[in-house]
């Protein structure tokens, strides 16, 4: 019996294998697609529980808000990127590398056209370490791109459809109810839908209303006041959601720093403008944000700091996918500090309870109870928002 035990552990080791060798293969669509799966997560419950079906609240889901979703964001990204190119276009990009201290690889991309073959080498390779020295076969990468994000999807498909199935035969066959595997990755679960479902949807929300919001500043600036690259300034404004304290407030001064100077430069009587830019953007704006978006959106389960360099570090150490994969890691780490290893090193403690999954109901009946607390008890740069 024990050699007969033996031999099926063999195999399933063997079969693992095989399963983390193309799970690796295919790791930057699988966190997407996890990313995915939780952003739809509370829609989808949301939508089961007036249609009496999941499958056709996942199809729902997925083809009428996530796949609208994730293409108006590419856009918009690649909008940016176009805007970025520009911005380098007039900057002595190759002379100041030259000074620096540090090996710069060239020649940098500083048109255009540059930049999206720079995105292209990335998807094909998606990792910061690796050096490409032609770009080549472009509309046979985005082909395969489209086909391995339609991967992503079905796989959250697959997830919305039949998590609660697969987490039922898990903790029936493999875990106990009550044991700490099942605390762990209850706890994982939860942590997952914080910081994707809360923290990166989050960060996109505050890039797509910034962009409209300083469009709208340059349709009605007097005479040629203008804020230039508005979408690369509201991906910036997104990202620096998450740098404690000062937050995004660093990027309102910047922009009306421009202002400023521009009207200084013009008309000095328009100085006026750059002051009420602030004082929307960074007062009435931010309570709007810490008072509707972030109650709605953000989660708290992870300090902010700790957040920041997931997103910051993942990127930059495992290329585009980073800021899906990073936060994964991070949570994976933290709730194992948290939850297991004090139960490891002291075996006689209590485990904390898992925190159950809420409907998107839930969160908004929770936030309604809570948004005159916890909205602002909490300064600007606690949490995104």
């Amino acid at each position: 019996m024990a050699s007969d035990h033996l031999a099926w552990w063999l195999l399933g080791i063997v079969f693992l294998g095989i399963v983390a060798f193309v799970g690796y293969q295919y790791l930057p669509w699988l966190v997407f697609g996890l990313f995915v799966y939780y952003v739809a997560r509370p829609i989808t419950r949301w939508l089961e529980a007036r249609v009496g079906s999941t499958g056709p609240a996942a199809a729902a889901t997925i083809l009428l808000l996530v796949v609208p979703f994730v293409g108006f964001v590419a856009a918009f990204l690649v909008v940016a990127l176009g805007q970025f190119a520009n911005a380098l276009s007039g900057v002595p990009v190759q002379a100041i590398a030259g000074q620096l201290p540090f090996q710069v690889p060239t020649p940098l991309p500083t048109t255009s056209e540059a930049v999206y073959q720079t995105v292209v080498v990335l998807v094909q390779d998606p990792s910061v370490q690796s050096t490409v020295a032609a770009v080549s076969g472009t509309l046979g990468v985005i082909g395969v791109t489209l086909y391995n994000v339609f991967l992503s999807l079905l796989f959250a498909f697959f997830l919305l459809v039949s998590d609660r199935a697969l987490a039922a035969w898990f903790t029936a066959e493999i875990f106990d109810d009550d044991s700490l595997a099942t605390d762990y990755f209850g706890s994982v679960d939860a942590g997952f839908k914080s910081v994707y479902f809360g923290y990166t949807l989050t960060i996109f929300a505050i890039m797509v209303l910034t962009a409209v919001i300083y469009t709208l500043f340059n349709v009605f600036a007097p005479g040629t006041l203008a804020i230039p690259y508005v979408v690369l300034l509201a991906v910036v404004t997104g990202l620096f959601t998450l740098v404690p304290l000062v937050g995004r407030s660093v990027i309102y001064l910047f922009i009306a720093g421009l202002f400023a100077l521009q009207a200084t430069s013009t008309d000095p009587t328009l100085l006026w403008y750059p002051l009420l830019f602030f004082v929307v953007m960074a007062v009435a704006f931010d309570n709007i944000v810490r008072t509707y978006i972030r109650p709605y959106l953000s989660g708290r389960l992870f300090a902010t700091p700790l957040v920041m360099f997931a997103y910051l570090l993942g990127p930059a150490l495992f290329g585009w996918y980073g800021i899906f994969l990073g936060p994964l890691l991070l949570v994976l780490v933290v709730t194992f500090i948290r939850q297991i290893l004090p139960v490891l090193a002291h075996p006689e403690r209590n485990r904390t309870p898992t925190t159950s999954d809420p409907t998107l109901d839930e969160y908004v009946e929770t936030t309604r109870r809570d948004r005159s607390g916890s909205a602002d008890s909490e300064p600007e740069g606690g949490s995104p928002g």
